[in-house]
């Protein structure tokens, strides 16, 4: 565990180097909140529709803009270079486990960026979404862990993603199809409470609502409290699930590795 720690480490204090792109990701972040607050405040006024008010949709911003950037990763990039300069191979050498020392890197410069270019908004924003945070302790026990099992299912994602480079190589557009399943099938532009019956009842097939939207579920209450816990279980249900997947696509895609036609 140690190792990775290190790793974690290194990677956090590796975002911190250039001041400029710090204040940079501070200003791009800020924008970004300003313009969905802007685009919210249009559509709702003072209003509430289908019981959510501009509140509720600040917190739903906060939330979302945290665990994404929290789940932030492009392994399919990392993996298909690696593979076409031939650093795989001592990659996969290292006395370490080539899936944690990904995640450990990715949460590492995941978290500079959570402490840098987002608290400051989540702080501002905590200010606007204040009449929606009503959540006794159980609630918030129950949004958090949700919260962590999104990260992990998200990092699966994008892992499995990343491991089809070592059978096609070339797989840099894979994020963009990556990014266009989490944003449509997850509710993270739009909230799924706004998408017709039946696109909600695909998305319940599919693990992308796990991430953020069912975690910012439960922080409302929309969830009832008997039944908060069902939607974590299904989530810690889909992690195991896609964990397995990727140990299976692991075997495959190291037996199959061709690196520079080696």
């Amino acid at each position: 565990m140690s190792k990775y720690i290190i790793i974690f480490s290194k990677s956090f204090k590796s975002q911190m180097v250039y001041r400029a792109a710090v204040l940079a990701g501070i200003a791009s972040t800020l924008l970004a909140f300003v313009i969905q607050l802007c685009l919210w405040r249009a559509l709702f006024g003072e209003g509430i529709r289908d019981g959510l008010g501009f509140s509720d949709m600040v917190l739903f911003v906060l939330v979302n803009t945290l665990v994404s950037t929290l789940t932030r990763s492009n392994i399919a990039t990392t993996v298909e270079a690696a593979i076409m300069d031939g650093s795989i191979s001592m990659e996969l050498i290292r006395p370490l486990s080539y899936k944690y020392y990904q995640l450990a890197g990715i949460l590492g410069r995941n978290a500079a960026q959570v402490c840098t270019n987002v608290l400051p908004v989540v702080i501002a924003g905590l200010y606007l979404a204040a009449p929606s945070l009503h959540a006794d302790g159980m609630r918030l026990l129950a949004f958090a862990v949700s919260t962590v099992i999104g990260i992990l299912i998200m990092f699966e994602v994008t892992y499995i993603f990343g491991l089809l480079a070592f059978r096609i190589q070339r797989c840099w557009y894979l994020s963009f199809y990556m990014d266009a399943l989490t944003t449509f099938f997850g509710g993270t532009a739009v909230p799924l409470w706004f998408y017709p019956d039946w696109l909600q009842r695909v998305s319940y097939v599919l693990p992308f609502r796990y991430i953020t939207f069912e975690p910012v579920n439960i922080l409302l209450g929309r969830t009832p409290a008997g039944e908060m816990w069902v939607p974590v279980l299904a989530a810690a249900a889909w992690l195991l699930a896609l964990n397995a997947a990727d140990q299976l696509m692991w075997r495959s895609a190291v037996r199959g590795l061709s690196v520079n036609g080696g």
